[in-house]
């Protein structure tokens, strides 16, 4: 079974502090000791990762660490996760330099997947011309993704402007962007997971499985959302793309919540 498994559920979650006064050095990175996780997730029988563009760089001066770490355990790097604001116009370009640097290093592991999440929440809402500020913003990160050789998907997600079927819908609307649901962020912000991957099928080239019961992110099939039904749906659409689990902020043990998705996933992914 080719699944992946998202690093950041090892650990705690924070931003690198430049970011506080540097939009160029801002990054999403997990407390871990990433050498520990991916031997454990490679033991549990997961075949690749995702990474924070942090705990990424962590390898930017020893690439070759990263390398032989994943060759010895016999693991990919599927993807990685790069947050930014978007709407700022001054600090687009200092984020897309960034997203440039990720995407670059990224493609040095032969990384299929830049995942884009993001779209600043202004205190006072967002205005209709933020969401044409962020469609531009995402067209212009695509296009240094592409040219790194990897696809580009959006990850609508709780804390951005986009976490609503009607923010999603909004956006989608203004960008022709990849979609990479995540479940349990879809289903928080309102939506019905399979109704909107229904909707946006054809954009689909790579999903986040993740469970949520009471508002609480848990691992697969502990929860209440449709999972083995989204995945009958894709599969019989043909869906080629890729599938990662990501269980972040369970209050339970990391190993546990990897262990317990994979063994959930059994039998259900092959074709």
């Amino acid at each position: 079974m080719k699944v992946g498994y998202m690093t950041n559920g090892y650990g705690i979650q924070v931003g690198s502090n430049g970011g506080v006064t540097s939009v160029k050095d801002s990054r999403y990175e997990t407390l871990c000791h990433d050498e520990e996780v991916i031997k454990t997730l490679a033991s549990q029988g997961y075949s690749s990762i995702e990474m924070f563009d942090g705990n990424l760089e962590r390898f930017a001066e020893n690439p070759d660490e990263l390398q032989e770490l994943l060759a010895d355990n016999n693991v990919s790097l599927l993807g990685v996760y790069i947050g930014a604001n978007y709407i700022y116009h001054d600090a687009l370009e200092d984020e897309l330099w960034r997203i440039e640097r990720i995407s670059e290093l990224a493609s040095k592991f032969d990384a299929k997947h830049i995942v884009l999440g993001g779209g600043a929440l202004r205190p006072n809402g967002n205005s209709e011309e933020d969401y044409d500020q962020l469609a531009d913003g995402l067209k212009r990160a695509e296009a240094v993704v592409t040219k790194n050789g990897m696809v580009a998907s959006y990850h609508p997600h709780l804390g951005s402007m986009v976490e609503s079927p009607e923010q999603v819908d909004k956006l989608f609307a203004r960008s022709p962007i990849s979609f990479c649901p995540d479940l349990a962020h879809l289903a928080a912000g309102g939506g019905d997971p399979l109704e909107m991957i229904k909707k946006y099928k054809d954009r689909i080239k790579y999903v986040h499985l993740k469970d949520l019961k009471d508002g609480a992110f848990v691992p697969l099939g502990k929860g209440d959302l449709q999972i083995e039904e989204i995945i009958d749906f894709l599969r019989k659409e043909g869906y080629t793309g890729d599938w990662l689990v990501e269980i972040d902020g369970y209050n339970g043990e990391p190993k546990e919540a990897s262990l317990t998705s994979y063994e959930f996933l059994k039998g259900k992914l092959e074709a």
